[in-house]
């Protein structure tokens, strides 16, 4: 459905406010009001879109993690591990830091909104699904279910900290290094130690 595009441009405009204002004054500092002021609308029009700045930031999460997961489950669909490793995952690496980097703002917002174990956390969640539900599909099996919740649960916070890194240090690394280093340090790391690259 295609949407208002004065809709479009009062969200982008009350996205731009609160980005510029976190550049000046912490997240706890930013008042609703500079936020309409700095985006020229009134009170009411941002209510009409968010309950407050903290609904504001969950939408930031929500659409970093939506993109992600849509860039993961279109991109990964090998029927084997194998068949993933040898066609996939640079690609969909690619893609996942592509769109990281196009929301670098928006990352940066949040994490200077909420502590980054929490963002750290949300994020880890809804990877953690996603690397479950695949492994289940690929009928990956390891000793038991609770290694196989920890080998996951591993690869989830190790992904998700390069990520942080490399945007916290303005994305200098260029995406095909970094891709290289994640293929590099998932499949020849983990994969390989629990001969996962033989599934």
């Amino acid at each position: 459905m295609k949407r208002d595009l004065r809709v479009v441009k009062t969200l982008s405009a009350i996205d731009k406010a609160f980005l510029e204002l976190l550049q000046e004054k912490t997240f706890d500092q930013i008042t609703i009001k500079e936020i309409c002021d700095r985006a020229i609308i009134n009170r009411a029009t941002f209510y009409s879109h968010y309950t407050d700045k903290f609904q504001l930031i969950e939408s930031y999460q929500e659409t970093l993690v939506k993109g992600i997961r849509e860039i993961l489950y279109s991109n990964v669909k090998g029927t084997s591990l194998k068949e993933i490793m040898d066609k996939e995952v640079k690609f969909t690496i690619q893609n996942v830091l592509s769109f990281i980097k196009a929301n670098k703002d928006k990352v940066l917002g949040v994490l200077e909104s909420v502590d980054i174990a929490t963002f750290a956390e949300y994020f880890s969640n809804h990877m953690f699904a996603f690397y479950k539900d695949k492994s289940v599909q690929l009928g990956i099996e390891l000793e038991s279910e609770i290694e196989k919740d920890y080998v996951i649960t591993y690869i989830t916070h190790a992904h998700m900290g390069i990520f942080l890194k490399w945007i916290q240090e303005g994305c200098i690394v260029p995406i095909e290094t970094m891709s290289k280093y994640i293929e590099t340090l998932t499949i020849n790391g983990v994969f390989n130690a629990l001969h996962l690259d033989e599934v």
